[in-house]
């Protein structure tokens, strides 16, 4: 989902459930939550968006799934502009620029699982803009 606030955009995207966890999806749900905090904890000033792509797609790979999408772009006057942090893009992140990580599986016909955060990248991390709850939502 993205909107434009005083002109800037934003990016957010949360997995719900209805009623309750379907079991066959719990075990994705985590491997997804679990790769978008092991990443946002390595956005920061400096680091590669290859190499971050390539930690989450080597894990889900691990599991027998694909990261189908970039895990990330920039975020400025338009929702999707670089950098991009994707396997094909060999950018540096760097301090004060605004970019998404958003891993995501899909499996057809059945469901899909996207977990996805705005953060500013600073010198030695990031700050997320987006403060929404990441685990099980049930409604």
């Amino acid at each position: 989902m993205g909107c434009k606030v005083n002109g800037y955009c934003s990016d957010m995207t949360r997995t719900f459930f209805v009623g309750e966890v379907p079991e066959e999806v719990k075990p994705i749900y985590d491997l997804v939550l679990k790769n978008q905090e092991q990443t946002q904890e390595q956005y920061k000033d400096g680091a590669g968006t290859r190499l971050l792509a390539k930690m989450v797609e080597n894990d889900f790979k691990l599991h027998g799934y694909d990261l189908v999408h970039s895990l990330g772009h920039g975020v400025g006057m338009q929702i999707h502009e670089a950098p991009y942090v994707s396997y094909n893009s060999d950018t540096q992140l760097r301090e004060n620029m605004v970019v998404t990580n958003e891993p995501g599986i899909y499996i057809p016909g059945k469901f899909g699982v996207r977990i996805e955060d705005t953060v500013q990248i600073t010198k030695f991390g990031c700050i997320s803009l987006t403060k929404s709850e990441k685990n099980y939502i049930v409604i």
